[in-house]
């Protein structure tokens, strides 16, 4: 008995080996169960929890503006006329408004253009807006311009005044009859584009959207310059005759376009 008592001094973990037959050894065996415990305790909220990853935030997806062209607006690249409501307007030397617009002052057979105003369903919604036309009838393009709401690839929605244009049949540039052109400025985040200006799309003679993207307009060539968004969702910044680029198209109005070969 005196051996075992002395082992089990000596080494106090060997009374765990065992049932405690003496009070020693069972003070000895209940003494490192509370001393953990108590070691345990003491650890701060932050050693006792695993650090965890941060979450990286989502970044917004660029989007061109959701614009259609409606029948109502297709039909008029036929009849490129102002409507039995429509209001004349005086000949300026600028059309739309902002960015999204096109300078006529200085145009080769300017003194053909025709200004007028009346409300168009521009969107196919059935619900008709006002909007500015311009026909210049020495090119046979036909110019549409309004402020208007309309939603974004991501789901969210955005406004801004947004310029259209539609070769009319005969046009001297050589374009399909119906075809043409649109643009929207847009600020930054708007749509989840990182740089304010310019966004729209080239359509053809259906009304079908097909290369989209960051423009310029050309008053020179009556058409516009476009690359597609670097990151933009699928189907939203560029069609099948869009090329690969790194950074947007400045945006603007001027006569040297981007480099790029628009829609014919």
């Amino acid at each position: 008995m005196r051996a075992e008592r002395v082992k089990a001094d000596r080494f106090p973990f060997a009374a765990f080996r065992r049932k405690p037959r003496t009070l020693h050894e069972i003070r000895t065996a209940s003494l490192f169960p509370a001393l953990f415990l108590t070691i345990s305790c003491n650890k701060s909220p932050e050693q006792q929890a695993q650090p965890q990853p941060p979450v990286a935030a989502a970044k917004p997806v660029p989007s061109v503006p959701n614009v259609k062209v409606s029948p109502a607006v297709q039909a008029k690249a036929d009849t490129p006329k102002p409507g039995p409501k429509a209001t004349p307007k005086k000949v300026a030397d600028n059309f739309g408004k902002g960015k999204a617009s096109i300078q006529v002052k200085g145009h080769p057979g300017g003194v053909h253009h025709s200004f007028w105003e009346e409300e168009v369903d521009v969107d196919g919604s059935g619900n008709p807006v006002q909007t500015d036309e311009v026909w210049d009838n020495h090119h046979k393009v036909l110019y549409l311009s309004n402020d208007r709401s309309f939603s974004c690839g991501d789901g969210q929605s955005a406004t801004g005044s947004t310029i259209m244009a539609l070769y009319g049949k005969g046009n001297t540039l050589k374009k399909t009859p119906g075809s043409g052109w649109w643009m929207t400025e847009l600020d930054a985040g708007a749509c989840g584009v990182q740089e304010a200006g310019l966004y729209g799309c080239h359509f053809d003679a259906t009304g079908n959207n097909t290369d989209c993207g960051a423009g310029t307009i050309d008053s020179e060539a009556d058409d516009v310059a476009i690359v597609p968004i670097p990151g933009a969702s699928e189907g939203s910044a560029g069609g099948a005759n869009s090329a690969p680029a790194t950074q947007p198209a400045p945006s603007g109005t001027g006569s040297q376009a981007t480099p790029g070969t628009p829609t014919q």
